[in-house]
């Protein structure tokens, strides 16, 4: 069985048009969990009345969609897991039974990449595609990679618990990054197939700005202090801190790197001690992936 599992915010127009595509799948069995981050807007309520069936998981805080995943996740009762973001729609009405053959017949595929469009159906989400090959050349191409977005993914369960889950500090950005990282250590493989297919409706509340002037340079330096060797780190986190740094100093938000990394440093003794280094073979299986060399 598949388990959809989606974290929501404030989405409640968004969220009742992609529950909409879900329940008119065929040929599949499914759950579907909603997972509401402390939403102030009728979200819950909305769903509740339109579509009953829906299990919905309500946060006490606001905790950011690692958390709300991992709640989903680990709520669950089917072996595979759909993750959608709240802005997704699903135009093809046989993707879960497909998704559900997949994995049947590749026992050997742990994790599923989706193929995301923009709201116009045609052209590529590119600022989720954050795979080792260009989006013009192989978005229409299936390949292995080391990268999945949260915004539409398929897992196995016993795959995603067995990798940790996402990190529920990183609250979002680079959630999906260290949990593909953790995957791919544990031996597991991660395809991109453009034959399952979601419409992202970007959502502009999404946090962008601050994604990028405080998440991103914060998660960085935690995923390298999480994960990478120390060589590694240090050539990971150092030119990115630095570039961060400038581009924080030239956009006037000096104020909200250096927060960021007093939020890193403050997460830094509990990650210390969580600290599990990718193996070398791993390293080097993501950094032939990175050089474009794997086989599809």
């Amino acid at each position: 069985m598949i388990s959809v599992v989606i974290p929501t915010y404030n989405r409640c127009d968004a969220i009742l048009a992609l529950l909409s595509t879900i329940y008119q799948q065929t040929d599949a069995s499914f759950e579907v969990l909603v997972i509401d981050d402390c939403s102030n807007d009728s979200t819950v309520d909305a769903i509740r009345r339109e579509y009953p069936a829906t299990i919905v998981i309500e946060n006490i805080a606001n905790s950011g969609p690692a958390v709300s995943r991992n709640r989903g996740i680990v709520a669950s009762t089917g072996n595979i897991i759909l993750g959608l973001d709240s802005d997704t729609t699903i135009p093809d009405k046989q993707l879960l039974a497909r998704i559900e053959d997949f994995f049947e017949r590749r026992d050997e595929i742990d994790c599923v990449a989706f193929r995301i469009l923009k709201p116009d159906g045609v052209s590529e989400d590119a600022e989720r595609w954050w795979h080792p090959r260009p989006v013009g050349d192989y978005a229409k191409r299936q390949f292995f990679t080391d990268y999945f977005s949260g915004t539409a993914y398929a897992i196995r369960k016993d795959s995603a618990l067995d990798a940790g889950l996402y990190p529920e500090h990183f609250f979002m950005h680079y959630e999906e990054v260290l949990l593909a990282w953790r995957l791919i250590d544990r031996g597991c493989k991660i395809l991109y197939s453009p034959e399952f297919l979601v419409i992202h409706d970007a959502n502009p509340v999404s946090k962008r700005n601050l994604v990028e002037v405080y998440f991103k340079p914060r998660n960085q330096l935690l995923l390298a202090i999480n994960c990478l060797p120390v060589g590694y780190a240090i050539c990971y986190v150092l030119p990115r801190a630095i570039y961060q740094l400038c581009k924080a100093t030239g956009n006037g938000h000096l104020n909200e790197f250096l927060r960021a990394m007093r939020s890193a440093l403050h997460h830094l003794p509990a990650q210390i001690q969580v600290r599990c280094p990718l193996q070398p073979q791993t390293l080097k299986q993501i950094r032939k992936l990175r050089l474009r060399r794997s086989e599809t």
